[in-house]
């Protein structure tokens, strides 16, 4: 996977996919593989296939980025 363009060792990469194939190649390059059930995969298909976590679609991912070890900064306002 190509992450020198981000600057970022692919082994502290979060890789998002919806198929066993996306966690597979995640798998492989050392990055950590999310999964999300909106490619047609199942659940278990998806974590034999590698997945560190599944979740049902992006917006559930987005509510447990805690889970991964991403944290949500607050947001701010110019008001702030």
């Amino acid at each position: 996977m190509a992450t020198s363009g981000l600057g970022v060792d692919v082994r502290h990469a979060i890789v998002v996919g919806d198929s066993i194939w996306d966690l597979l190649a995640a798998r492989r390059a050392a990055a950590l593989g999310v999964g999300l059930l909106s490619g047609g995969y199942g659940r278990d298909e998806l974590e034999r296939a590698g997945a560190y976590r599944v979740y049902a679609d992006p917006a559930d991912l987005l509510a447990h980025l805690d889970e991964i070890g991403v944290r949500q900064q607050e947001t701010w306002t110019e008001a702030d």
